[in-house]
């Protein structure tokens, strides 16, 4: 996986909440291609949560890159 600098991202709360929900529905279909640490965070974190950190959104299009 790689890694960003999280000041990289100029994207404001709500513009991580789409990209997020996005990537989510596109990892749906391989959602068994994913470890159980990804799923769980998707499902638990991400699935349930209003807000999406930098941090987490960089972490989802990491998967998603790795994955698709």
């Amino acid at each position: 996986m790689s890694y960003h600098d999280l000041s990289e991202c100029t994207l404001n709360d709500e513009e991580r909440r789409e990209e997020a929900k996005r990537i989510i529905e596109m990892l749906a279909p391989w959602e068994n291609n994913l470890s159980k640490q990804e799923n769980g965070f998707i499902r638990d974190r991400l699935f349930h949560n209003c807000n999406v950190t930098v941090k987490q959104l960089f972490w989802l299009r990491d998967i998603k890159d790795r994955v698709l």
